[in-house]
């Protein structure tokens, strides 16, 4: 019974999958969608989010939690970290959805070709990453969502303790090449598709001292003064916090400049609200969000704190929402006072 019981299951996802790809191929077919394609995007965001696993999980770690997802049952610890690791998929495919459209809103920023219709088109198309992210994070939340509820009502395992160490010195290499890969790779096919001849090129926006040292300083700062108790968590604050605190400054210095009329204090404001916002998002997903799955699956934690994945949730949305406010600021026309 118990064999018919696994076939029924897998045979009920494989259904499942195949009417969802069923799906999404006739929205494709149709062009209801057409205007959604950002290419580059989507490369930048599934090669990200393989590497952004690799860096956080070991290889039979993985595999098990594709192998529960599929239906194979397991202890209660095993649909656990099955579960989490589905729900960290899901929580990365977030963050560099979003991480992603601020990538190219920078590069669209930085190009002038087209005038601003044309900039103003290529940062709207910018705005499909974050699309592409919220998307893939639903999809991945299904599997995290089944398999915690199957663990609630799962045995428990005969011997009980924390998972045992294994050495992930190979996957970690390998998701921070694949990272490097892909970011370069994706920078490289914007740019060279849109020359940076604009008032804030991309290496301008990126390159940017004061977001750089505010973010990775103060979120190394913070993790210090925490101490190691917190384990983690404590980076996983410090990059949420710079960031609020970035993106807060460079408001403020925006509205002062749409008050002085000063379309320099404009450009430094953006350029310091997308840099910031971008060194944030980075910082969370191959700095933080690893080290806390390390903690999560070895058993030195029961699972992410509440605030953690509050961050985790919110900072990408409150970046989304900076994307916007940055290009009404550049769409809008403003005069100099008489």
């Amino acid at each position: 019974m118990t064999v018919i019981k696994q076939r029924e299951a897998r045979g009920r996802v494989f259904m499942a999958w195949l009417v969802a790809a069923a799906v999404i191929a006739a929205v494709i077919v149709s062009g209801l969608f057409s205007g959604l394609t950002n290419e580059a995007g989507l490369f930048y965001l599934v090669l990200g989010s393989v590497a952004a696993a690799l860096m956080g999980f070991s290889r039979r770690e993985i595999g098990a939690a594709f192998q529960h997802a599929a239906g194979r049952p397991g202890a209660r610890e095993d649909l656990k970290r099955a579960a989490y690791f589905w729900e960290a998929a899901a929580r990365n495919a977030w963050i560099l959805g979003v991480q992603g459209s601020a990538m190219n809103f920078t590069i669209a920023l930085g190009s002038e070709s087209g005038g601003i219709a044309g900039i103003s088109g290529r940062m709207i198309q910018s705005y499909i990453v974050t699309l592409y992210g919220l998307v893939l994070a639903a999809v991945w939340l299904v599997p995290a969502m089944k398999l915690a509820g199957q663990a609630e009502r799962a045995p428990a395992a005969m011997t009980s303790g924390p998972a045992p160490l294994r050495p992930m010195l190979v996957e970690r290499v390998t998701g921070y090449v694949l990272f490097a890969a892909a970011l370069g790779l994706t920078i490289f096919f914007l740019v060279g598709g849109y020359p940076q001849n604009g008032p804030l090129p991309f290496a301008k926006i990126m390159l940017h001292g004061p977001a750089l040292l505010v973010v990775f300083g103060g979120a190394i700062a913070l993790a210090l003064f925490i101490g190691v108790s917190a384990g983690a968590r404590s980076m996983t604050l410090g990059f949420a916090m710079t960031g609020l605190i970035c993106l807060l400054a460079g408001l403020i210095q925006a509205l002062y400049g749409f008050v002085h009329a000063s379309i320099q204090e404009i450009s430094a404001a953006i350029a310091f609200i997308i840099s910031a916002s971008s060194f944030a998002l980075l910082g969370l997903v191959i700095i933080a969000a690893p080290l806390e799955d390390r903690e999560v699956m070895e058993g030195r934690r029961q699972g992410p704190g509440a605030l953690s994945r509050m961050f985790w949730t919110v900072f990408p949305l409150l970046t989304f929402i900076f994307l916007l406010l940055t290009f009404i600021m550049v769409i809008t026309p403003m005069k100099k006072p008489g």
